[in-house]
C-alpha cells in the first residue's frame, strides 16, 4: 500500500469553458435592418424639437398650398362659370345643338349629383359647421368665465383691502390679461363675421336647392322639366358661328381640366412630400456646426424657407399665367358669343329660348352647388383652425393667468 508520501496531485481539470456568445462580443455585427436582432433599440429615436419642427414645417406648407394656391385657382374656377352663366353659356349654345332630350353635359353633372348625395352631403356638412362652431362658442364662453371670475376675485380684494394697500394693475391693465381678453375680443369678431359667411352659405343653399333637387331625381323628372323645342334649321351663316362658339367654349373647359388635375396633382405632390430624411440631415447638421447648442425649431427657418420655395414657387408663380389665360379665353367668348347672338337674332324660336333659359338655370345649379361645398369645406377648415386657436391662446393661458393672480393674491393677503 503506498504511502502519502508517494501519493501526486491530480492535474486541474476544466469542467467548464468560458465562451462569449458573438452577439455580445460583436454586438454591432448582430444590429441593423436586415440582421439578426434588427435595429438597436432607440436607434430611430427622433429629438423632440425635430417632432415640432417637422409639425410647423407640415402645417405651413399645408397653409401655403391651400390658402395661396389651390383656393386661388378655385376661386377663378368660380369666376370662370360666373362669365359664362353672364354670357348665357352653355344653355344657349346647347338648345340650339340640341333641341331633344338632355345635352350630355347636363347628364353628366345630374349622374355626379346623384352619386356625390348632393343635398344630403350639404345637411351634413352645415351640421359639421353648427357643431364645430357650437364647440368654438363652447370654449370661448369658458375662457370668458375664467377672466370674468378673476376680475371678480380681484376687485372683491381691492374693495376689502382699499386701492392703497392693494396695489397690484387690475385684471385689464396687468400686461398679460390685456393680451387675453385681446385675443378674446379678436376672436369673437371672427366668430361674429364667420356668422354672416355661414348665413351667406344657407342663402346659396335655398336659392339653388329646388334645381339640385331635380337634377337629384330620376331621369324622367328632369326630361319632364326641361322643355323641348322644334327643330329648326340653322341658317347657313350661323353654322361657321356656333362652330366658333363651341370651339371657344371648349377651350374653356380644357382649361377649367387641365386647372382640377393641377389641383389634384398638387395635393398628391403634398402627400408625398416627407420631410422627415431631410429634417433629420439638417439636425445632424447644426449638431456638428453648433455642438454646444440645444437645437430648436427656429434653427430650421432657413432650410424650410429654401425647401418650399424649391418644391411650391413654380407653382405660385403660374397663378399669374393661369389669370392671363382665362381672361384670354373669357374675351375669345365673348367676341365669339355677341356674334352668335346677333346671328340669332332672326330665328325668334320662343321655345329654343325658355329651353335655353332652363338648360342655363340646371348648369348654373351644377356649379353653384360646387361652390357652396368649396364654402363648406373652408367653413369647417376654419372652424378647425379657431378651436385650436381658442384652446390654444386663450382658454388654456386664461387658466394659468388665472391660477397665477390667485397664488399672487394670497401672498399679498398674508
Amino acid at each position: 500500500m503506498p504511502s502519502k508520501a508517494d501519493l501526486k496531485p491530480l492535474d486541474r481539470a476544466n469542467m467548464a469553458i468560458a465562451k462569449v456568445p458573438p452577439q455580445v462580443l460583436n454586438p454591432y455585427d448582430c444590429l441593423g435592418d436586415n440582421a439578426e436582432f434588427g435595429p438597436a433599440l432607440f436607434s430611430r429615436l427622433v429629438p423632440f424639437s425635430v417632432h415640432i419642427a417637422t409639425t410647423i414645417y407640415e402645417e405651413r406648407r399645408d397653409r401655403l398650398v391651400n390658402t395661396s394656391i389651390i383656393e386661388p385657382l378655385e376661386t377663378a374656377t368660380e369666376h370662370l362659370h360666373e362669365g359664362l352663366a353672364a354670357l348665357g353659356l352653355p344653355g344657349s349654345l346647347q338648345a340650339l345643338e340640341k333641341p331633344l332630350g338632355l345635352p350630355h353635359s347636363l347628364a353628366q353633372h345630374a349622374e355626379e349629383i346623384r352619386r356625390s348625395d348632393a343635398i344630403g352631403r350639404i345637411q351634413k356638412s352645415l351640421a359639421d359647421i353648427d357643431k364645430l362652431r357650437a364647440a368654438d362658442v363652447a370654449v370661448m364662453d369658458e375662457a370668458k368665465q375664467i377672466l370674468a371670475a378673476e376680475e371678480e376675485d380681484d376687485n372683491a380684494l381691492r374693495l376689502k383691502y382699499g386701492t392703497e394697500r392693494w396695489t397690484r394693475p387690475q385684471s385689464k391693465e396687468d400686461a398679460q390679461g390685456q393680451k387675453i381678453w385681446k385675443n378674446v375680443q379678436q376672436i369673437g369678431e371672427y366668430l361674429a363675421s364667420s356668422l354672416a359667411s355661414d348665413n351667406l352659405i344657407r342663402e346659396k343653399i335655398v336659392a339653388v336647392e329646388h334645381l339640385l333637387k331635380i337634377l337629384a331625381g330620376p331621369e324622367r323628372g328632369l326630361l319632364d322639366f326641361v322643355p323641348s323645342s322644334r327643330r329648326t334649321e340653322i341658317p347657313e351663316p350661323l353654322r361657321p358661328v356656333i362652330g366658333r362658339l363651341r370651339g371657344s367654349y371648349n377651350d374653356v373647359l380644357r382649361l377649367e381640366s387641365r386647372r382640377r388635375k393641377k389641383v389634384e396633382a398638387l395635393r398628391e405632390k403634398c402627400r408625398a412630400d416627407d420631410i422627415k430624411p431631410d429634417i433629420l440631415k439638417e439636425a445632424a447638421r447644426l449638431e456638428r456646426t453648433y455642438p454646444t447648442t440645444a437645437i430648436v425649431p427656429a434653427h430650421f427657418e432657413d432650410f424650410f424657407e429654401k425647401r418650399l420655395d424649391r418644391l411650391y414657387e413654380p407653382d405660385l408663380e403660374s397663378l399669374d399665367k393661369e389669370s392671363d389665360e382665362q381672361e384670354r379665353l373669357l374675351s375669345e367668348v365673348a367676341r365669339t358669343n355677341r356674334e352668335f347672338e346677333s346671328q340669332k337674332k332672326n330665328m325668334g324660336d320662343k321655345g329654343q329660348q325658355e329651353r335655353a333659359q332652363t338648360l342655363q338655370q340646371l348648369d348654373n345649379a351644377f356649379f353653384k352647388y360646387k361652390e357652396i361645398v368649396h364654402n363648406l369645406e373652408q367653413g369647417r377648415t376654419f372652424y378647425n383652425d379657431l378651436s385650436r386657436t381658442a384652446a390654444n391662446d386663450i382658454r388654456d393661458p386664461a387658466k394659468r393667468w388665472a391660477n397665477q393672480r390667485r397664488v399672487e393674491a394670497s401672498r399679498l393677503e398674508e
